[in-house]
């Protein structure tokens, strides 16, 4: 297992409470906190795989148009059945603003459409760089005097 600060590989690494984390260090790093015991033997770090992100359709302002029109609704009926403000509506269906989360649940659920679409970030270039990287290499430890 690698220690959690300086990355160096030991088979028997201390848990270790420092400023309020437990982390599993190797015996040199374990100094700069409380030493509790020693790591589970089943220890297993983790990492990320990816993310999801979600963002709104490039065309949803064509399937809000669509949807209302299939309901046989203007914007104004619509504005009023999904309880929002009908200027606010318009702004959306002109582009000239972005519906908030409320408003696009809203219409989503009453129309039955999805305006969002997710974008999966792979961080597969990341990963293979974070998996080298260490605590110690993040932060700067600070040395006082005594």
């Amino acid at each position: 297992m690698n220690c959690e600060i300086c990355g160096a590989f030991e088979e028997n690494l201390l848990k270790t409470e420092v400023e309020g984390a437990v982390m599993n260090l190797c015996k040199s790093c374990s100094k700069y906190g409380k030493v509790i015991g020693e790591s589970d033997p089943g220890y297993k770090s983790f990492s990320i795989h990816g993310e999801s992100e979600k963002q709104l359709k490039e065309n949803y302002i064509q399937a809000i148009k669509d949807a209302a029109e299939q309901k046989g609704l203007s914007i104004n009926e619509l504005a009023d059945r999904i309880k929002c403000s009908p200027k606010d509506l318009e702004k959306i269906v002109k582009g000239q603003i972005m519906p908030n989360n409320e408003i696009s649940v809203k219409l989503e659920r009453f129309l039955g459409i999805s305006l969002y679409e997710m974008d999966y970030v792979s961080d597969a270039n990341f990963k293979t760089h974070v998996e080298k990287l260490s605590f110690g290499d993040i932060v700067d430890i600070k040395r006082t005097k005594k």
